[in-house]
Order: C-alpha cells, then structure tokens, then sequence
C-alpha cells in the first residue's frame, strides 16, 4: 500500500512535472515568434524585388513582405482598379498594403487607414509639393506617393538626327515645341513610318492626353467647369485631337485601338519618330526588350504645347495606401517608411525609371550631380498638371474616355460626343449610386 509520504512525493512529482511544461512551452513561444507576413500588391520591377529582399532580410524572423505581382503586360491600370475593389469591397485581408494610380486614392479611401497619425509633419513635408495634393481626402492624408512620372515625349535619336536640319529641330525640341510647329515638321520631312504614337483606346491613357492639350489651353478649366466638357474649349481640344488624326497625318489611325504597351510596341516596330509616354518607359522593357538597338535611340523631350498656351503634363504614377482591414498596420507602416527611404527612391529610379517622391533628390546638388536628367525634370514641375481629384473621378472617366473615343473614331461629331458625355456624367452625379 502507498503511505502517506509516498502520496505527497507523487503529488509533488506531478506538479513538478506541470511546471516544467508550462515553462517549456512559454520559452518555445518567446524563442520562435511568429512571423509577420504582409501583402503588398503592386507591378513588381527590378528595384521593388531589391527592396523588398533587403527589408525581409533586416527583418529575418519578425516580419516577412509578399508581393502580389500585377505585370504591366498581363494588366491594364483598369484592370488592376477593379481586381484591388473587388478584394476590399469583400473586406477581405488578403492584401495589406497596395499601389493606386495617382487618381485613385479619393475613390479608395472609404477602405484605407487614414495615415496622419503614423507621419510626422517633418515626414510629410519631405515629399514634393506637387504630387502630395493627389494624396488627400476631405483634408485627410489618406495615402503617400511612391513614385512620380508625368506626361513626355520620346524621339528616335537616330531618326530626327539625320533629318536635314536635325540638329535645329532637336534644339527646338528641347526648347518646347509648339503644336503648329510639329504639324509643320510633319509636313516638311513626310515620314514613311508612324510620326508621333500616343495611347487613344478606351481608357485613361487617351484621357492624359486629352487632359494635356485641355489644360494647356486652359489651365483651370476643372476649377471653372468641372466635369462640364460642353463648352467651346473642351471643343477646341478635341478638335485638335481628330485634325491631328484625319486632317494633319500627325497620328496614325492605328493608335484608337492602343494601350500603353501596343502603343509602344508599335512605335518601336514601326521606326515612329515621336512617342507620348512616361520617363519610366524606357526602364519598362529591360526585361522583354522589343528591339534594344532602337531603343537605346530612344531620347526624352517636352510634350508639344498649344500655340498660345501653357505647357502640360499629365501627373501620373503611384501612391500606396493601407487597408483598414488588415490588423498588421503597425509593421506595414514600418515598410512603407523603409519604401521611401532615400536608399528605396533612388533604387526606384536606378532600376525603374521612377521619379523620386522626395524633395532631397531635386535640391541636393550631389544628387543633382550624379543624376543629371533630375536636374531636367526638375525644369518640367511648375507645368505638371492633375486630372480631377474627386471621389467620384474613376467612374467619370469612364464616361469621358468612351465619348473621346466615338469622336477621335468619328462615329460621333466633336459636338456631339461632348455633349452626351455632360449630360451622362450630370445624370450620373443626379442618381449618384453607391460604388
């Protein structure tokens, strides 16, 4: 039989025995944490996998970055705008961090972490000035820029340079050509191949263009019009767009069915001379080059400007915003922070093609320096030039680029197009359905 010393010994033994595995399991959990994974979806380049392999590494063990890649071959910015909805209209939390074009973050605010209280002034005041309106909601920082681009012009180096006169018409060039003058380069060397390729599908990349020469006619015309187009400006522009297709030969026909990377694939294929794109252009093909000889020609130059007006360029690039409903904010702000790091922009622009966001890289003269085409892009920001920032703006636009492009494919006078495309867009702010 077990005695009484014997029953408290096991008694003992037993507890000993509980404590230990109490212990042990608590140092297992302090010694193997649990690994953080955030999911940042954007168009992965070369400097987004650098930067992203670096801060998973520093961070080895606490935190881990997953990209979800959208290739610009395999997504248009439309589709990659209703691929980002849909996941967050579900409040889903498959996607912690995310990429908008510059004129989506107003329509996604609604599903992001307000972010003032994570940036302190000094923060904020280190992005460019001209780019950070975009980021704002109702007065509220809802998102911060990753990269910049705005609207330019590439040459074929080789082609203009061996025009008679090359050397003045590069100079020109480089000094702003005017819209009469371009017409009148057309006309004078009568090119075999496509002279000047913009994107003019049915979609936002025909709107930047539109929105250029609108805005160069009159550069507050959204503050004066709003969304109304019927009025004799919003006519002169698109005007000018069909003359330069039908009348003046200045745009091949080709492009009404273009997207950026057909847009670009066709200049290139087909020996054009000029191209409507963005600085990152050249950068976007390192990886499936079309033809590297002829894009090593490939030289960047102001947009044509109307006669009487003032230059414009289209703001585009990406902001990053958080979604309210991932519980990781903490950790995703600490790589936001770390994306615009002066080590992330400048690998941004290296790699990428990118503008850096933040104002060191335009005012440091060691920067200025070592990067001269800064220095150029510098001279354009006083003439860059926003799309409307309004929550409602990317459901507009689809009402403006669908009108735009009856009347650059003639199934529609100018006129009319114009006219339609107000009374849609009126109707539309007079149902104002719920996205």
């Amino acid at each position: 039989m077990i005695n009484t010393k014997q029953r408290w010994v096991g008694i003992l033994f037993g507890v000993l025995i509980i404590v230990y595995i109490i212990f042990y399991f608590s140092r297992q959990k302090e010694v193997i944490p649990e690994v953080v994974e955030i999911y940042f979806a954007d168009r992965v380049t070369a400097a987004h996998k650098v930067i992203i392999d670096s801060y998973n590494k520093k961070m080895e063990g606490k935190v881990k970055v997953i990209p979800i890649d959208f290739p610009n071959f395999d997504f248009s910015t439309n589709e990659r705008k209703e691929i980002l909805a849909r996941s967050l209209r579900g409040r889903g939390d498959s996607i912690d961090l995310f990429a908008v074009d510059v004129i989506w973050a107003q329509r996604f605010a609604k599903w992001c972490e307000p972010l003032d209280k994570y940036f302190t002034q000094e923060e904020i005041e280190r992005f460019v000035p001209e780019i950070l309106e975009s980021c704002y909601n109702e007065g509220e920082l809802v998102a911060v820029p990753l990269d910049m681009v705005f609207g330019i012009m590439y040459y074929r180096h080789d082609l203009v340079s061996a025009l008679p006169n090359g050397t003045e018409i590069i100079n020109k060039l480089s000094n702003g050509i005017t819209w009469s003058d371009f017409i009148r380069l057309r006309k004078t060397i009568n090119p075999q191949s496509p002279y000047y390729v913009i994107t003019a599908a049915d979609y936002e990349g025909l709107i930047c263009a539109f929105v250029e020469i609108l805005l160069g006619i009159e550069p507050g015309y959204f503050e004066l019009h709003g969304f109304n187009f019927n009025t004799p400006v919003a006519k002169k522009a698109v005007k000018m767009m069909v003359d330069l297709i039908y009348t003046h030969n200045v745009i091949p026909a080709e492009v009404l069915e273009f997207t950026e990377v057909p847009s670009y694939q066709y200049f290139i294929k087909n020996d054009g001379y000029f191209l409507r794109g963005w600085p990152s252009y050249d950068k976007d093909f390192t990886d499936s080059p079309v033809d590297l000889t002829k894009e090593k020609q490939l030289r960047k130059t102001a947009l044509p400007r109307y006669d009487n007006g003032k230059a414009a360029y289209v703001q585009g690039g990406w902001h990053v915003m958080i979604s309210k409903f991932s519980n990781k904010k903490e950790y995703i702000v600490d790589f936001l922070k770390y994306l615009l790091s002066d080590e992330s922009q400048e690998l941004f622009y290296k790699e990428s093609g990118y503008l850096p966001v933040v104002n060191t890289f335009f005012e440091d003269s060691v920067y200025l320096k070592k990067y001269p085409d800064l220095a150029e892009a510098k001279k354009y920001m006083p003439n860059i030039v926003h799309r409307p920032l309004h929550v409602d703006y990317t459901r507009y636009s689809k009402i403006i680029s669908s009108y735009l492009s009856r009347a650059l494919r003639k199934e529609l006078s100018v006129e009319v197009a114009l006219k339609r495309c107000t009374d849609d867009i009126q109707l539309d702010q007079l149902m104002s359905p719920n996205f």
